[in-house]
């Protein structure tokens, strides 16, 4: 957190089924580091894929969008 108050991530969510989110539920204090984990299960998704990440947090603006691309390739 780069910021001068706690972060506050008040809620996550992922684009679909195949996509999970784990994101701290705590605040993180100033200087302190904390992590967002995100897998992606590809069984039966050939090809390029893109999945959001929608966080909503205490920041300007609120609410910050991740995207994950992933080219799945059989073996």
């Amino acid at each position: 957190n780069a910021g001068k108050s706690d972060l506050i991530i008040s809620y996550g969510s992922a684009s679909c089924g195949c996509t999970n989110l784990e994101y701290p539920k705590e605040p993180i204090k100033p200087g302190e580091v904390s992590y967002i984990s995100v897998s992606f299960d590809s069984k039966n998704r050939k090809g390029i894929n893109t999945k959001t990440i929608n966080l909503v947090a205490n920041t300007q603006p609120n609410e910050k969008i991740l995207k994950i691309t992933a080219n799945v390739v059989s073996p």
